[in-house]
């Protein structure tokens, strides 16, 4: 299963977290003591390998003790079910209802609660799948049957299609077992086909009653899905082990309250195939020889283990022991020397104890897990940082990642849209965010300072700036400025820096951010949904004035969504598409005709559409077209073009954009020309 979503309650800080949506890696980001912490040891106690429930003495929150019950919810998830699971699913209750999902909740006192999405399982199966899985299940009675059973199955189909009809699954439940005694009836002994084939009837009649026994099949499914859960695997700042153990003071400590750094000591310790309740007595023993030989046993068993399991890391592992003394010395290809692990920096023994845990909890699989990282990193320098991201990456093929952080180098800015910002109140508690832009300050820094960074190393940075969504964006309209420049028509101002971003959200995060370090700045947004969102967003929270947020049609005056490319007339853009596409069109280029088929006001769309009726596979976000292949086309022709050439709508299109865009530019002193088609 693959989770999509969770919401917190009533946990430390935490009130209320609202749902936070979640992809294959997430990033939650806020300052210290804004509750992240508690945001993911809630997550992990969901599920956690070895369990560890909660506390509801020391984890409620603070002045609520009037509410407080065992009973309450303190974690809501919801999952998606893989494609096997949902083919699992359906051989258990009819497709028609069969759900793609679940809603799982769980309580302070460590009960689930089960809601199947998008709708929950009815109490009695639909009336068509019934009646069909009857007729199939009975079938023709067999041909060497007498004649007095084979009427007796078709009498006892009839009379089960007809109480169906009339009593539905409950009505046929208590008709099943006078169907049968019917059928028993019938069969004569001394007629040797009669007795398997009444015996199949009447197995046939007992498993279509247990098919349509709604409440076994939903206790069924909660079952496999309580198997199907993923284990939630958590490590933060105090769980790396560092390379020492004294044994007598972890014994002291089991009896009370283990550490951390205990627990993952505890967890190499079994690993390596050792107990540690037998290496406590044998501390006390003089034998050293066989110690020596049992602890150089271990060490083998643990690196074995990790090399069969863990190929991106070669880790090499020996244990010594005196007394209650043990060390562990660790290498790896990096540093192939054997070094005591409280040696290395505190990043390995972060990498090192996290590899280890990771094995362990996954036995061995490295798959079906939500990894939880507190504040990841938290020790190593900018570039060792920027190297944790592409290890988290690793992590995160077959699993799902969430880690916290305040750390800018720890934001990758490739995947903005998967930021979740973490912030707190005094009166409802800390709250999680997808929407960067209601953020406070603080909460925002991470990513202000992340974007900062990036930006200062950009040449798309100006003292104007136009924002924009994608990099084709960005090419046709440079391109086209360009153009209209060269040849003295009205163009985009050229003091005006084009910044593309990667998406609506990526716009007014880099609009945003921008803005703040005192640049002039105008977004311009498709006018699609994704757009009409991110621009009210801006707007309501009062980031940017409405002027200077535009909406591409309010620009040209078009009430239906666009694009950029709306503005080229569609045989011509298609001229370019068909060339991009030749191989896979297999020399039938798309007509003007198929493309309008689709009545979708964006051409992009249309095209898209057309692509996909010819059976070209979309990609994971569902596009068949790729707009960036006819506008690399276009970047290498259009500037050859002159003025003239042009079909005359695009180029009154593109210059009356150019204008309006001028005239929003906050700071910019422009004349306008008379605009384009006046």
């Amino acid at each position: 299963m693959q989770l999509k979503a969770f919401r917190v309650l009533l946990y430390r800080p935490i009130l209320d977290s609202g749902w936070v949506d979640i992809d294959d890696i997430t990033v939650v980001v806020g300052k210290n003591e804004s509750g992240k912490t508690a945001l993911l040891k809630a997550l992990h106690k969901f599920n956690p390998f070895k369990p560890e429930p909660y506390n509801i003495d020391r984890e409620w929150p603070r002045g609520h003790r009037k509410e407080r019950s065992q009973d309450a919810v303190v974690v809501e998830t919801r999952f998606e079910f893989t494609d096997t699971e949902k083919a699992q699913v359906c051989e258990w209750c009819p497709a028609s209802i069969a759900p793609t999902g679940v809603q799982i909740s769980k309580t302070y006192k460590g009960d689930f609660k089960f809601a199947f999405l998008p709708t929950e399982l009815p109490s009695e199966p639909p009336v068509d799948w019934l009646e069909s899985r009857t007729r199939d299940a009975i079938g023709t009675p067999a041909e060497a049957a007498s004649d007095q059973l084979k009427q007796a199955i078709n009498d006892a189909t009839r009379k089960a299609l007809q109480t169906i009809q009339e009593a539905g699954a409950p009505g046929l439940q208590k008709l099943a077992d006078t169907l049968k005694v019917q059928i028993d009836t019938a069969a004569k002994k001394d007629h040797q086909p009669d007795q398997p084939e009444a015996t199949r009837v009447k197995t046939a009649l007992q498993q279509i009653i247990q098919r349509a026994d709604m409440a076994a099949v939903r206790n069924k499914l909660e079952a496999e899905v309580r198997k199907w859960l993923p284990t939630f695997i958590y490590i933060d700042d105090h769980k790396p082990f560092q390379g020492i153990a004294h044994l007598d003071q972890i014994k002291q400590r089991k009896e009370n309250q283990l550490t951390e750094q205990d627990k993952t000591f505890l967890t190499i310790l079994e690993m390596a195939g050792l107990n540690f309740d037998q290496e406590f007595q044998r501390a006390t023993v003089q034998d050293k020889e066989q110690r020596m030989l049992d602890m150089n046993d271990a060490s083998l068993t643990l690196t074995k283990q990790l090399a069969d399991h863990w190929s991106q890391r070669k880790y090499q592992v020996r244990f010594e022991a005196d007394g209650h003394h043990v060390i562990a010395f660790v290498s790896d290809e990096v540093q192939p020397a054997l070094v005591p692990l409280n040696e290395r920096s505190k990043g390995f023994q972060w990498f090192f104890s996290f590899d280890v845990t990771f094995l362990y909890e996954t036995k061995g699989t490295f798959k079906n897990a939500i990894i939880l990282l507190d504040e990841p990193g938290l020790h190593l320098h900018a570039a060792a940082q920027r190297d944790l991201l592409k290890r988290i990456r690793e992590y995160a093929k077959g699993n799902q990642l969430i880690y916290s952080t305040h750390m800018p180098f720890m934001i990758d800015m490739e995947r903005l849209d998967n930021i979740r910002v973490c912030g707190e109140s005094k009166d409802h508690g800390t709250r999680v965010s997808a929407d960067f832009y209601t953020a406070d300050e603080h909460a925002r820094f991470p990513l202000q300072a992340a974007l900062g960074l990036s930006i200062s190393q950009s040449l798309f940075v100006g003292p104007y700036n136009l924002v924009v969504e994608g990099i084709t964006d960005f090419w046709l309209l440079s391109t086209m400025a360009a153009i209209l420049r060269s040849e003295g028509r009205p163009s985009l101002d050229e003091r005006i820096v084009i910044t593309p971003s990667g998406g609506a959200t990526k716009a007014a995060y880099v609009g945003t951010m921008l803005q703040g370090q005192q640049l002039n700045v105008v977004v311009l947004l498709d006018s699609d949904p994704e757009g009409q969102r991110v621009a009210e967003g801006l707007i309501k929270q009062w980031i940017m004035k409405d002027r200077h947020v535009l909406m591409l049609g309010q620009l040209l005056d078009r009430t239906a969504e666009i694009t950029l490319e709306d503005l080229f007339p569609v045989d011509y853009y298609l001229q370019y598409v068909n060339r991009a596409y030749e191989k896979e069109l297999g020399g039938r280029p798309l007509s003007d005709a198929e493309v309008n088929r689709n009545t979708h006001p964006q051409l992009v769309r249309r095209i898209d559409e057309a692509l996909k009726a010819r059976e070209l596979q979309p990609n994971s976000e569902s596009w068949a077209f790729n707009k960036g292949r006819p506008a690399k086309l276009l970047l290498a022709e259009l500037p050859k073009a002159s003025v003239s050439e042009l079909p005359h709508e695009l180029v009154n299109g593109f210059e009356r954009l150019f204008q309006r865009i001028n005239g929003a530019m906050p700071g910019l002193r422009y004349e306008p020309a008379k605009e384009a088609g006046t």
